[in-house]
């Protein structure tokens, strides 16, 4: 198999794929497939060190991010910050994406803070209270 490409075709060929299965609402299918390209993508850099394509890993950060899976999110950038990047603005964008992406997962870790309705032996409500 020729680097850089999947299914008889270069990973760059897939843009327009990924992008009519998003609009059809088919993100299973889209997230298997971007994950096929970045795995392209990587190989690719590995054979002519030229870098990684950003754009999938974009993709799939935005896919996760949409169903509030910040866990994946997370990882799949933490993968993109390990590699060799190819030039331009969007690298620099992804970092910055990636720690808001570390902050949102850690907020969606943490308690909140919720109203108890527990009485007090006098029978009054209580006020604010974390969780239990």
């Amino acid at each position: 198999m020729d680097v850089g490409f999947y299914r008889g075709r270069h990973f760059t060929t897939f843009v327009e794929d990924v992008k009519a299965l998003r609009r059809t609402k088919r993100n299973g299918e889209a997230e298997q497939l971007l994950l096929r390209l970045v795995e392209v993508t990587e190989a690719e850099d590995a054979a002519e060190d030229m870098g990684v394509a950003p754009w999938y890993y974009e993709q799939l950060a935005i896919l996760y991010r949409e169903r509030t899976d910040y866990r994946s999110e997370v990882e799949i950038l933490g993968r993109y910050s390990k590699q060799k990047h190819a030039p331009g603005a969007l690298p620099a964008r992804l970092l910055e994406r990636s720690a808001k992406a570390q902050l949102l997962l850690k907020r969606s870790k943490e308690p909140e803070l919720t109203q108890q309705q527990t009485l007090k032996s006098d029978g009054r409500k209580r006020g604010w209270a974390w969780p239990r």
